[in-house]
């Protein structure tokens, strides 16, 4: 019989979760914002909801497992107590994968960018660039032997803008809406050519440069994270937004 596995990716922003089949189905998947301060039964209750209007089911009779990604410490065991009885595999460098860490701290890299670098060799064969537009920018490269052997991280779109307002007294806030000529004619223009193309200029220059730096030109080139919604990236990414649950089915099909 087919099992059900609930995918939880925590990220400082916005959290994704996704029920998908074991067979790599994916069923259903909800967005919500994250916040730090909910309690193990108001995520529960949130979980259920969500699913609820998605599934018309209740979540905890579907699910046989949880695998779960957080760059948020503190949620940790806070949605573990609000998943109940499932078993919970909480990603890190310490679980089995299909990939090397060749990095001299594999415990300090994320669990989201372990589970992207696991979804993106689930689709695609090495070399690889995976860039994660969120609240941090993170760039992650994969040479030809399925090794992780470093990147960048810079600070997002959204979380560059706040700074960026809350510096300058006479900036305004405008809507974050891409203009299509990078010279613009008022300050609202301005700003938006600075922030959005500006960030598509900062990926598109900073993956030329990794990728010359570490030798992996002709790499494949994957894009994800909520912030590729408000920029055009090349066409030589492929936008995979689902990436990081695809990582995090991955890594439950790893550790079973």
């Amino acid at each position: 019989m087919t099992e059900h596995w609930l995918l939880l990716d925590i990220g400082n922003t916005h959290t994704v979760g996704g029920l998908f089949r074991t067979d790599g189905t994916r069923v259903a998947e909800v967005r919500f914002r994250t916040d730090s301060q909910c309690t193990a039964d108001e995520y529960r209750v949130l979980l259920t909801q969500l699913f609820r209007e998605r599934l018309g089911r209740d979540i905890w009779d579907l699910a046989a497992r949880v695998v779960l990604s957080t760059v948020v410490p503190a949620l940790e065991s806070i949605v573990t107590r609000a998943c109940h009885i499932l078993p919970v595999l909480l990603v890190s460098a310490r679980l089995q994968r299909d990939f090397e860490l060749a990095i001299p701290h594999p415990e300090q890299l994320g669990a989201d960018r372990l589970a992207n670098v696991a979804g993106a060799l689930g689709l695609v064969a090495p070399p690889l660039l995976i860039v994660d537009a969120g609240t941090a920018t993170t760039f992650c490269l994969i040479n030809r032997r399925r090794a992780y052997v470093g990147g960048a991280i810079v600070p997002g779109l959204e979380t560059s803008w706040r700074a960026l307002q809350a510096r300058a007294a006479k900036l305004f806030s405008v809507e974050l809406t891409r203009p299509d000529n990078a010279v613009g004619n008022t300050t609202e223009t301005q700003i938006q050519s600075g922030v959005l193309q500006g960030y598509e200029a900062l990926i598109e220059g900073m993956t030329d440069r990794l990728l010359s730096d570490a030798g992996l030109e002709g790499a494949t080139l994957i894009a994800t994270g909520g912030c590729t919604r408000l920029i055009r990236l090349s066409d030589r990414f492929r936008l995979v937004p689902e990436l990081t649950l695809l990582g995090l089915f991955r890594y439950g099909q790893c550790n079973v």
